[in-house]
């Protein structure tokens, strides 16, 4: 059972925690995770995050100091707490969800790599993160030590990968790549460098968020080493809120941005946390500010537990339709649902194109800025007409109207 701290103890135990850590060193802040019931002394728990501390199964507890440092120890609703701390729900679990909804295993011919895509792979580099969040959608994979990949298991996905000439690019995840050992990784970066067939290499890594000193000047100049002309590296990451963009992650983007490396944001929509217009909004200027460029805003995939981060699908439509004319395209992400069952990812938008009537060549589009209906036209001559759904008569009147 576990001992509710008064607010003061809370404050003082994070003080001790605080003061024993090398703040920027990287190795002290992993050696000082606070994991499993440990978090207790660090929060005012709620009834339901001590069940859910008590109870959680599917993933490890833990957090890095310094990202614990963003949280509020008393207020439940703080967004970084409902990251890092688990509620009752993750032990209430659906008949629609399922530990692997994009069948990443069924696709994987080799352990570690999902083939999913024709010139695609996702390699699975290592178990491990700094910070394991709540919203985790491999938490079948993180934090369990059955999913370590060995050398032979990564030497076997680089056969697989120089015997399909088809596979241009390479997305390497984990985990988070940026938790393996430094040799480790430039092993990995140079057997990629040397594939001729490859182009492309991403780097899925949470670090810049949850531990920005592990973007350390070694770190990138390993990046610097293989970003050349034989292969393109490029950085994923996962800001979700504004209380995330912090001087020392906007330190952390700098210097992989000196090394070449341009940096997007693929942000998971979680309710309670940024499922609001100027939470995303705020977020996505301040991303911009750090030069980190909007990608992808996931719906959250049905991973068992995971009913008290979901929202209704079109909160997404409307978070995006709302930034429409309020920030650059560089700061819109594609509202994206990763289709269960390996179908792979799809864009989820408004429908601004409402369709062509062919007796004027007029295509009629719905703006997001003035909200109002604005037409353009088809060429002459065009042999595509066939291609757009038609507007009847009854319709284009109607729309002339408004």
């Amino acid at each position: 059972m576990l001992v509710q701290n008064s607010l003061s103890e809370v404050l003082q135990a994070r003080e001790e925690l605080f003061s024993k850590t090398k703040w920027t060193d990287p190795t002290s802040q992993l050696q000082n995770r606070v994991k499993g019931k440990e978090l207790s002394r660090y929060f005012l728990l709620t009834d339901s995050e001590r069940i859910g501390i008590e109870e959680t199964i599917r993933l490890l507890v833990s957090t890095t100091p310094y990202y614990l440092s963003l949280s509020d120890p008393s207020d439940p609703n703080c967004p970084i707490r409902r990251m890092i701390v688990p509620t009752a729900d993750e032990a209430v679990f659906s008949l629609e969800e399922s530990p692997d909804p994009l069948e990443e295993e069924r696709l994987s011919p080799v352990r570690g790599l999902t083939h999913m895509y024709p010139n695609r792979v996702l390699l699975f580099s290592n178990h491990s993160c700094s910070v394991y969040c709540r919203h985790c959608m491999r938490g079948r994979k993180v934090s369990s030590s059955d999913e370590r990949m060995e050398k032979s298991d990564l030497e076997s996905a680089f056969d697989y990968i120089k015997n399909h000439p088809q596979i241009e690019d390479v997305v390497v995840s984990g985990g988070d790549p940026l938790n393996l050992a430094d040799n480790r990784l430039e092993w990995i970066l140079k057997e990629l460098n040397e594939i001729p067939h490859v182009k492309i290499c991403r780097l899925g890594t949470r670090n810049p968020v949850t531990l920005p000193f592990r973007i350390t000047e070694n770190i990138c100049n390993i990046i610097e080493k293989y970003n050349d002309d034989n292969l393109s590296i490029f950085c994923n990451t996962q800001f979700n809120h504004p209380k995330e963009c912090t001087k020392e992650a906007k330190e952390a983007i700098l210097r992989l941005l000196k090394v070449g490396v341009s940096v997007g944001n693929q942000a998971v929509l979680l309710k309670g946390i940024n499922d609001d217009e100027e939470t995303m909004l705020t977020l996505h200027k301040k991303l911009l500010e750090m030069r980190v460029r909007a990608y992808y805003l996931y719906d959250p995939e049905l991973i068992p537990g995971s009913r008290g981060f979901r929202t209704p699908l079109a909160r997404g439509i409307e978070i995006v339709e709302y930034m429409r004319g309020k920030i650059g395209g560089m700061g819109i992400p594609h509202f994206v649902n990763d289709l269960p069952g390996g179908g792979g990812k799809i864009t989820i938008g408004a429908n601004w194109y409402l369709g062509y009537f062919p007796k004027t060549r007029q295509h009629a589009f719905r703006s997001a800025v003035t909200k109002k209906i604005h037409f353009s036209f088809e060429p002459i001559g065009s042999d595509k007409e066939s291609y757009y759904p038609t507007i009847s008569e009854e319709e284009w009147e109607r729309m002339k109207q408004t």
